[in-house]
């Protein structure tokens, strides 16, 4: 019963972190970021809109996990110019209020027969180029951290991961692949994942904080890990 019971808040906390996919496309030096179902297990439209102020920050980041310039083109979709080893994108769509006729982007207050209430928070960090830097935290939020380089792997072998928050493991965090539950971290906040295919590759998790702002009752930290292997 305790396996069935884990097993089922393990597939609610993954389908909450897929709800939908962030991803970044390159042309040439040029970054542009999309949100959507293109990548995912899960139904829905190939990209959907999201404001202006959906992007709260961006780190371009090079071989040593240093800074470089980043020149900011557009705000919807987000488009940046920068030579990136790896790119780290932070966003939020605010507040989510599910009631039982609608789910609105609206603070629990403004939605009368509120069920759940929730504040959103993304985290998206794509690699271009391996480097031993990227196996430790950019930043202080919540992080998946490739324990090895990826693009030494093919369809078929496995990642190991580790996921963190402000720099500490998080223990029995549900990871999926492309939107699909594949288990949950050690105690260590480390995980195997098998890759199932070339081209695109999109590792999610994500974590809920209780909230006491009397806007929601919780926060939903979102983190993805992109990379991309030969097809």
């Amino acid at each position: 019963m305790r396996q069935l019971l884990f097993a089922l808040l393990l597939v609610g906390a993954c389908a909450t972190a897929a709800a939908h996919d962030l991803w970044l496309e390159q042309d040439a030096k040029r970054w542009t970021l999309y949100q959507g179902h293109r990548h995912s297990a899960h139904d829905g439209a190939e990209t959907l809109a999201y404001g202006g102020n959906f992007v709260l920050g961006a780190q371009c980041l090079d071989g040593k996990g240093g800074a470089r310039p980043l020149t900011e083109l557009s705000a919807s979709p987000w488009s940046a110019a920068g030579d990136c080893a790896a790119l780290r994108i932070d966003a939020s769509s605010g507040y989510w209020s599910k009631t039982p006729w609608e789910t609105k982007n609206v603070p629990k207050p403004e939605a009368p027969g509120a069920l759940k209430s929730w504040l959103s928070k993304d985290s998206l960090k794509r690699i271009e180029r391996w480097s031993p830097a990227f196996a430790a935290p950019l930043g202080t939020g919540l992080e998946i951290l490739p324990q090895g380089d990826p693009f030494a792997l093919k369809p078929g072998d496995k990642l190991v991961v580790r996921v963190v928050r402000a720099g500490q493991p998080v223990a029995a965090a549900p990871v999926a692949y492309h939107g699909d539950p594949r288990g949950a971290t050690d105690a260590d906040g480390r995980i195997a994942i098998r890759l199932r295919h070339g081209g695109v590759q999109l590792i999610s998790t994500s974590v809920e904080t209780p909230l006491q702002d009397g806007k929601a009752d919780l926060e939903i930290q979102a983190a993805t890990l992109q990379f991309e292997l030969p097809r």
